[in-house]
Formats: structure tokens, C-alpha cells, sequence
């Protein structure tokens, strides 16, 4: 059996991403698979075709060959119309996964174009529920992004005390992590604000990961109880060492590095937003202080429910094979 996943660009992005973690659960059920995008990134190319094989333009033999189609990208939409009758005739499986957020001016248009080609659509997030309830008539599945870790729970130890060593910082201390793309609505000046806060608590040290255009909030910072490494390609790792993920962001979907920080069991410090609700069993802060750092009853990734391959596993073997 054979799955083709329709990119825009075969690069690195949210998009691209869940279609690679689709493909490695997918084998797991005995789906091989098939990207088809523009050519982007040759590294990144190369990662995909662990996974799948990968082709720049669709056809008819292609898609005869497949059972399932999952569109990742709006464009895919218009240029499928033209297959529409080998979809219907052969009763292919075509999935439409919803990655972004529209307002109901495009979500309305684009439902119409959904309704007609797909036989599934998938929900993300729950914020969206009401609208996709309202407009798209065909089957729905609610299914998290999930992600796929790359280190086992018995490497954890190692990697911590190695990667702590090597950033200088000792074993003993409370590790309070950030990550993202420095913009606005990632939240960078309350890190660094909560940072600040904590400037006298000798046992807390602040892990800033990234980069970006706000990046001149972080080099006026000028207390020592923070590393900024910069823009890393393992950010995992780098969770893993850290004690405390510090979530600000108001404006996500479905937030992986939120998911991430989870899947490696670690407190959380989050707003009460509706997917920070939804992901952390309504446990987050309407205040996020220096004080509140310091509470033990932080929500554990370790208590919660974790979106990971075995999750990724058996909603795709549902969605394949169930009734």
C-alpha cells in the first residue's frame, strides 16, 4: 500500500515537517510512501528520502498507484480537479490536513473546493472545531500533530549532564528553557523580562534558543543568569537538559515546541489560552512571575497526555483501517 504526500516545497517548514512524522508512522502500519513538492532544499531532501521517495510532479500513474493522498497544501486543491474522476472512479482515500487557521472568508471558498475532492479531513486543534463542524461535510478526524522523538528516556541522563557540561552549566541548577523564532508574538520580551525577574536566584539559570528579527532584545540583556545558544538543529536536546519550558505565546494553533517540551517530560509554564488549556489539562497562569517559576505544582509533561509516534501510530492506523 502507498501514501502520496502533496507539499508545496519539499523544505523545512511546519507543513513538511508533519508530512515526514506521517511517513514514519505510516510505515509502521506497512504504508510506504511518496512526497511530491518542488525542489526547495537538497538537505533537506535528502533527510525526506529516509522516509519516502520523492518526486517533483504528480500524474495519473502516480496517483493510480496510491490508496491515500494527503494534501498538505491548498494549491494541491485546484490542480487535483482535473484527476477528480481517477479519484471518484477508483475510490481513492484523498485527506485534506488543515495546518493553518482561516477566516471565514477564505475557510468558506476553500471548504467548498475540500467538500468536493477529499474523502477525510483532518483537525488539528481544537479552536477550530465549531467552524469545520459547520462547513465540511465530509468524514472529520481530530488528530493532533504529533511528534516524533529522536532519543529514547534512557539516553536522557547522559545527554543532560553531557550537553550541561559543555554549556558550562552545573547539574544542580533549575533550568528554565525558551525556544522560537525571535517575532513578535513568540513572547521573547516576557522571557527575558522573567529572566530578569530571577536575576538574584542563584540557582536558576535562563536557556534562551533561537534567533531572528527581535534578536536585539537579547543582546541588551545583560545579567549572567542567561546562555543564548543561538539557533540550533537539535532542539530536543537542549529540552531534555532543561528542567522548566517557559511557553508565553498567545497566537498558536497547535504549538509543536509546545508538544516537544511534553514529549520529554517537562514542567511547563504557559497562559491559559485555549490549545495551552487543551494540551495541559487546564493548568496554566494568568500571571507568569518570577514567583511562579518557583512552584512545584507546575504541570509535568510526564503526567500528561504525550502526542508521540505511538500516538501518531495508532490514529493512522484508525484513520487507514478503521471502519
Amino acid at each position: 500500500m502507498r501514501a502520496i504526500h502533496l507539499l508545496l516545497s519539499i523544505k523545512q517548514g511546519g507543513a513538511e515537517n508533519v508530512a515526514i512524522n506521517y511517513c514514519k508512522a505510516l510505515r509502521h502500519i506497512g504504508i510506504e510512501n511518496l512526497i511530491i513538492g518542488s525542489p526547495s532544499s537538497n538537505e533537506y531532501e535528502a533527510y525526506a528520502k529516509q522516509y519516502a521517495e520523492v518526486r517533483y510532479d504528480l500524474d495519473a500513474k502516480l496517483l493510480d498507484g496510491a490508496e491515500y493522498i494527503f494534501i498538505h497544501c491548498n494549491q494541491w486543491l485546484p490542480k487535483l480537479l482535473k484527476h477528480l474522476w481517477l479519484l471518484k472512479r477508483q475510490k481513492k482515500r484523498v485527506i485534506y490536513i488543515q495546518h493553518l487557521k482561516y477566516p471565514l472568508n477564505k475557510f468558506i471558498p476553500l471548504s467548498f473546493l475540500i467538500n468536493a475532492i477529499c474523502t477525510d479531513f483532518i483537525r488539528i486543534t481544537p479552536i477550530t472545531k465549531k467552524i469545520v463542524e459547520r462547513y465540511i461535510f465530509i468524514k472529520k478526524h481530530f488528530i493532533v500533530n504529533f511528534y516524533i522523538s529522536k532519543y529514547k528516556k534512557e539516553e536522557w541522563n547522559d545527554i543532560r549532564l553531557n550537553l550541561r557540561a559543555l554549556l558550562d552549566i552545573s547539574d544542580e541548577l533549575n533550568v528554565v528553557c525558551f525556544s522560537a523564532i525571535f517575532r513578535p508574538g513568540k513572547g521573547l520580551s516576557d522571557f527575558l523580562e522573567l529572566a530578569k525577574g530571577c536575576r538574584d536566584r542563584n540557582n536558576y539559570k535562563f536557556l534562551l534558543i533561537g534567533d531572528g528579527p527581535e534578536r536585539y532584545l537579547a543582546e541588551k540583556y545583560s545579567y549572567d543568569n542567561l546562555v543564548w545558544t543561538g539557533r540550533v538543529t537539535d532542539v530536543e536536546k537542549y529540552l531534555i537538559m532543561s528542567d522548566i519550558y517557559y511557553f508565553p505565546s498567545k497566537i498558536e494553533m497547535m504549538p509543536m515546541a509546545l508538544i516537544e517540551a511534553i514529549n520529554t517530560g517537562k514542567k511547563i509554564i504557559a497562559y491559559p489560552t485555549e490549545i495551552n488549556n487543551f494540551l495541559l489539562n487546564g493548568e496554566t497562569f494568568e500571571n507568569i512571575t518570577d514567583t511562579k517559576i518557583l512552584n512545584r505544582e507546575l504541570p509535568c509533561g510526564l503526567n500528561l497526555k504525550n502526542y508521540n509516534l505511538q500516538y501518531g501510530i495508532q490514529q493512522l492506523h484508525d484513520l487507514c483501517f478503521g471502519c
